[in-house]
This record gives structure tokens, sequence and C-alpha cells, in this order.
């Protein structure tokens, strides 16, 4: 059952709107004094053809703007998580877009465990699922057999290196959306009796938290057990 869904219809990843902030007037020229250009107007720019879903023209800016905000460490990252998103979402129509994803993800994780204790939006373990996300999804277009389970591999042992993590940071939701990431890639890897365990997990933390993800959790829970066991059919005819 190959059912490919969004990083939990985007609930981990940053909305549309929070680059926003990145390209606000607080980003001047002279903070990005010693960068070959001024980031801020080319932020703005991608920002309003994101918007438009005009992508072919956004995705340059982001990167000249990433570039230009070299002497600016935590807001370059901040951009280059953002755009990571983007290019994540996109990968399903461009898949050679994954692998772009994935490199922004692992700077951002680099700058943060490189600078342990420093404020950033975004914790090491949110940014290691966002990591094994874009194997995630980009497993499912692979036709080679191999690639797709090596791609399955790396994103179940990146999702397990964040699950503790967020639980010790009681990230409750994402912690419910890596659980059910793990259950997904546990079914696509055929194990079923472990993709149960993981979406058990996922809907008691719905549950528990009020998260609006539970009815659907709890149908693909139902739907797993019911793989594993089916039911009987139900009729007078005897079978």
């Amino acid at each position: 059952m190959l059912r490919l869904r969004p990083f939990r219809r985007g609930r981990l990843l940053a909305p549309l709107g929070l680059a926003i902030c990145l390209a606000s007037p607080a980003i001047t020229h002279a903070q990005v004094a010693g960068a070959d250009i001024d980031a801020s107007p080319l932020i703005l720019q991608a920002e309003e053809l994101a918007l438009e879903g005009n992508y072919d023209e956004a995705l340059p800016l982001y990167e000249r703007a990433i570039a230009g905000l070299a002497a600016e460490p935590h807001r370059q990252n901040q951009l280059r998580y953002r755009y990571g998103i983007i290019l994540n979402a996109l990968g399903g129509q461009q898949p050679d877009l994954y692998p772009l994803a994935r490199s922004q993800f692992e700077a951002v994780l680099g700058y943060i465990e490189s600078s342990p204790g420093l404020p950033f939006e975004h914790s090491a373990a949110r940014v290691r699922s966002a990591i094994a996300h874009t194997y995630h999804q980009h497993s499912a277009l692979q036709d080679n057999p191999t690639k797709r389970a090596a791609m399955l591999r790396n994103a179940y042992l990146l999702y397990r290196s964040a699950i503790d993590a967020l639980r010790r940071e009681e990230d409750w939701q994402n912690l419910a959306i890596t659980a059910f990431n793990i259950g997904q890639v546990c079914e696509w890897q055929g194990n079923l009796e472990e993709a149960i365990e993981w979406l058990e997990q996922a809907v008691a933390l719905d549950r528990r938290h009020g998260f609006a993800d539970l009815e659907e959790d709890q149908a693909y829970l139902t739907a797993l057990r019911e793989m594993v066991n089916p039911s009987r059919p139900v009729g007078n005819t005897a079978i």
C-alpha cells in the first residue's frame, strides 16, 4: 500500500509565510556587509514569486540570497531551511530537487551541531527528520529496487535518530509526525508489525494532545491492522 504524502501535510515544515520574516527590513545591507550582494530584496522577490507559484524564477533568487547572507550564518541557515522545505515540496514533480533539498538541511544541521547551545528555530532532531523525509519521499519515485531500499533505510535511521531527542524536548507534535513517518517507511519496507507499533504511538500522541491528525492516523492504523489480520467475510453464503 504505497501512500506517499507530504511531510505530514507540511506541519513539521516551515509555513510559506515564515520566510517573510527573513526578508523583513531587519535584514539590511549593512548586515550582509562583506557579501557580494544585498540579500534582502532577493528574498522579498523570491517570496513573492514563490507565493505566486512561480518557482522557476524563485529558486535561483533563493540561491543568490543564501550566498548573499554568507556574513550572517544564522539568517543564512534560516533561509537554507526555508529553501529546503520548498525544494522538498517540489520534489514530487522534479525528483532531482530532493538531493538539493537534502544538502540544504544537511548544511543547517552542520550549523546547529557546530554551535551547541546557540539558539535556532529548529532543533537538530527536527532537521534530521527533514533530511529523512527527503529520502522517504524520493524513495517512492525510484524504479531501482536497490536504490529504493537504500533510501528507505536512510530515512528509517534518520527518523529513529530524531525520536529520542524530540521526546526529550517534549516536541509532541513533531514526535507524532515522526512516529507516523517511521511507520510509513516500515510499511513500505514490508515490516507491518513495526509499522503498527509506530502508528500506535502517533495515534496516542494525537489523542493525548488533541492533534488534528487523529482521525486520519487512526484510519491508517486500522488499515495496517487489517493488512496483518484481514477480517473474515460476513454473510450467509457458506465458503
